[in-house]
């Protein structure tokens, strides 16, 4: 699509298998990239590229060695687009109410009694978290010669950011200059992408049956996915039934089949589904909190059941939640009969329904696409007059 637009695409080095993401990132111990040669190794792959193109401007997402590349080639204009104001006054205020689920020794706890204990943690220490630090990013940014990068906000401060969010859900909250929060920003539909005619065929019969789309996505882990399968064959064949993606980085097809070889209402597939499509046939989504996930289902006005793998992730879904649109999970509980005991109350109760179709209004008012477009256009046509 890039090539067809008659823009040139600059490889940047190192090649990655782009099969597994935590495997290609090495990720662990909350760091985005867990091993700091690999992070010097993409930030300069990155900055050598950045010296080829030469540009004015450099637009990026939620991408750290980007950010670094940019600052460390002194990128005349950087501009970012997030799914979040991302900066330190919001994310140790009001972003994050609940405590963060790599917190083993309180996931367990109700969910009242860990937001209150949320609201008491001092600002600074929030500020310390590992996540945020991102030391390996933030040696690896030292090491190519930049000095003023200690944490994720640093890596990631642009002269614009985009927000691509609902306004709605920033109302009454202080944002920070540089940010615009634009609406939401997610892979339309397309007419001429139809849906596989195994899943027409599944969630077209059987009158009444409750349809569930389970997509976690490639941030997702096998066992999180298995988990959400064992949790669909505890719900009644008579009553539901299920579309379930297996992301070849996630779990193998065969595994995940294996699992449902006597249950005719669940069909797994590893294939690409045209999302926005399957959504709006759902009656539930079963998903990961990745915003592109979460918006394609408020764009569908179909309620979910969620779980997080990082705090992004998880404010995601404290939005959907605190609207009473879905209910989300803390990583720590996301097991099969938790799952099912969630899917059933989204299912019964509908409030849900009723709760995201008010959001799905909300975003079919809101021309992300448009109003991020004109917001960078804006900026660059202001900086370069």
């Amino acid at each position: 699509m890039i090539a067809d637009e008659g823009y040139r695409i600059e490889r940047a080095s190192p090649k990655m298998s782009c099969a597994d993401f935590w495997k290609d990132m090495k990720t662990k111990d909350f760091q985005f990239i867990g091993d700091e040669k690999l992070a010097y190794t993409i930030a300069q792959g990155e900055i050598k590229a950045f010296k080829a193109i030469k540009p004015d401007v450099v637009l990026h997402g939620f991408w750290p060695t980007a950010g670094i590349a940019a600052k460390c080639t002194h990128a005349p204009v950087e501009i970012a687009y997030m799914p979040l104001p991302f900066a330190k006054g919001p994310f140790s205020t009001f972003l994050m109410k609940d405590l963060p689920d790599f917190i083993k020794a309180t996931a367990y706890l109700p969910d009242s009694l860990r937001k209150k204990i949320m609201s008491l943690v001092p600002k600074k220490l929030k500020l310390k978290s590992p996540w945020v630090r991102q030391q390996t990013l933030c040696a690896a940014a030292k090491k190519l010669g930049t000095q003023n990068i200690n944490d994720i906000f640093d890596m990631m401060k642009a002269d614009l950011t985009v927000v691509n969010d609902l306004p709605a859900f920033y109302e009454g909250n202080d944002i920070p200059g540089g940010f615009t929060v634009t609406g939401p920003l997610f892979a339309q539909p397309k007419e001429d992408m139809p849906v596989p005619g195994e899943i027409n065929e599944l969630f077209n019969c059987g009158a009444g049956k409750i349809k569930i789309f389970c997509t976690l996505g490639s941030s997702g882990r096998r066992r999180n996915l298995l988990e959400a399968v064992a949790a669909l064959r505890m719900l009644s064949k008579n009553e539901y039934c299920a579309v379930v993606l297996c992301p070849p980085s996630v779990c193998g097809l065969e595994e995940a089949r294996d699992m449902i070889f006597r249950y005719d209402n669940i069909f797994i597939t590893d294939k690409f589904v045209p999302a926005a499509k399957v959504n709006s046939m759902a009656d539930v989504v079963v998903c990961h909190g990745g915003q592109g996930t979460v918006q394609t289902a408020v764009y569908s006005g179909t309620p979910l059941v969620g779980f997080a793998v990082q705090p992004e992730q998880q404010i995601n879904l404290e939005h959907i939640s605190e609207r009473g649109a879905g209910i989300r999970l803390p990583s720590k509980k996301w097991e099969a009969d938790k799952i099912a005991d969630a899917v059933e109350t989204v299912a019964h109760d509908a409030s849900y329904r009723k709760n995201m179709e008010e959001l799905r209004r909300m975003l079919m008012h809101t021309d992300g696409q448009k109003n991020s477009a004109q917001a960078i256009w804006k900026f660059i046509g202001a900086r370069f007059a």
